[in-house]
């Protein structure tokens, strides 16, 4: 009788991976600054983006860094899975998953910037960032074939490295957030103090 991948012992990474969504998606939404309404997120984006581009200030050259990231993202995965790049450089995956992370969490802080000043808090990122990525680890447990083979070690390895990958490149732009909303806050050695009368 002809058994689905899906029910063998590999299963461990679909709910794992499951889980690992669920718990940190609900301590990330637990967290200081975190925005409202997750589910306008994509609409949001949107909005925020088209109305920055349209301003052709500062904000509108990050949006179409960001846009040629995603392109760039998008065609190094395409690439690794159309020419099986990915079974070839051991580096690819690491390199892909990086990028994704780094790029979906400067898309999340671009689009939230006015929350993320409001409460200086722009920690809600990594958490997020973990989430989405465990999320997309469900998705390739649910629809791709490429783990069908793999040992339980190989794949719940391979989906440890993914998460890390994607948490990391994170975890740089949350990083570079928290800086410059220390390096905004902190008061300029020229300027004069709050309430100084000459």
């Amino acid at each position: 009788m002809f058994a689905l991948p899906h029910f063998s012992s590999r299963i461990v990474v679909g709910i794992g991976s499951s889980c690992i969504a669920v718990v940190v998606w609900s301590f990330a939404r637990s967290m200081r600054g975190f925005p409202t309404n997750p589910h306008l997120w994509l609409p949001r984006l949107v909005l925020r983006s088209v109305a920055d581009i349209r301003r052709l200030d500062r904000n509108a050259v990050v949006w179409i860094g960001l846009i040629a990231w995603s392109v760039t993202v998008t065609a190094l995965h395409f690439a690794g899975v159309t020419l099986e790049i990915y079974s070839v450089i051991s580096w690819w995956d690491l390199l892909t998953h990086s990028m994704s992370g780094f790029g979906i969490a400067a898309l999340a802080v671009l689009t939230h910037r006015d929350r993320v000043a409001m409460d200086g808090s722009v920690w809600w990122v990594v958490p997020t960032i973990v989430a989405i990525g465990a999320g997309f680890e469900v998705y390739e447990f649910a629809f791709k074939a490429f783990w069908h083979d793999w040992t339980v070690r190989k794949y719940v390895v391979d989906t440890v490295v993914d998460l890390v990958m994607n948490t990391l490149g994170g975890t740089v732009v949350t990083m570079a957030a928290s800086g410059y909303l220390t390096a905004i806050d902190r008061p300029q050695p020229d300027s004069p103090p709050p309430n100084h009368a000459d």
